[in-house]
């Protein structure tokens, strides 16, 4: 689990530097990694979908994890009840922001062969990297309140 979840906060760092690059990329036309801003956008699509993937299936195979928990140690099912109720305050600005990044990486393409404007494309990316700081804040007290529900649910007090 403490693997995961480092792991997820590490590829989210990642994520952040890549999309803060591709965006100055976008104003100031240079290269990273011999790559312009078209070719960097899709290798940070690759990484910032795996990672929000990464974090998705972290919450589920938790719950999961705590559901068996529970049953097999006959445990009041107070602790998968916060664990589904993390899972509804999380899935929704993740899924959210997800849809806003695919739509802008699609609009890389658009801005490239010239059929919509690049203020708009660089006020939307903009946007997006704002909902995804929104996002992140969320998901870093989703992976607290998760921890500490395992933690009181195995005995150990949380934090």
């Amino acid at each position: 689990m403490w693997f995961f979840m480092n792991t997820c906060y590490l590829l989210s760092l990642l994520t952040f530097g890549m999309l803060l690059l591709a965006l100055l990329q976008s104003f100031f036309h240079f290269f990273i990694f011999k790559a312009n801003h078209l070719t960097f956008m899709i290798l940070t699509s690759i990484i910032y979908l795996f990672t929000e993937t990464l974090i998705i299936f972290f919450f589920v195979g938790t719950g999961v994890s705590i559901k068996e928990y529970t049953l097999e140690h006959h445990l009041k099912p107070d602790y998968h009840r916060k664990s589904i109720a993390v899972k509804r305050r999380v899935y929704p600005p993740l899924l959210l922001n997800m849809l806003c990044m695919i739509i802008l990486f699609a609009l890389v393409g658009a801005v490239d062969t010239g059929r919509i404007s690049v203020w708009i494309y660089q006020t939307l990316f903009g946007l997006c990297i704002v909902h995804f700081i929104f996002v992140k804040k969320i998901q870093h007290e989703c992976f607290r309140d998760n921890t500490n529900n395992i933690l009181r649910m195995a005995g150990v007090e949380g934090v």
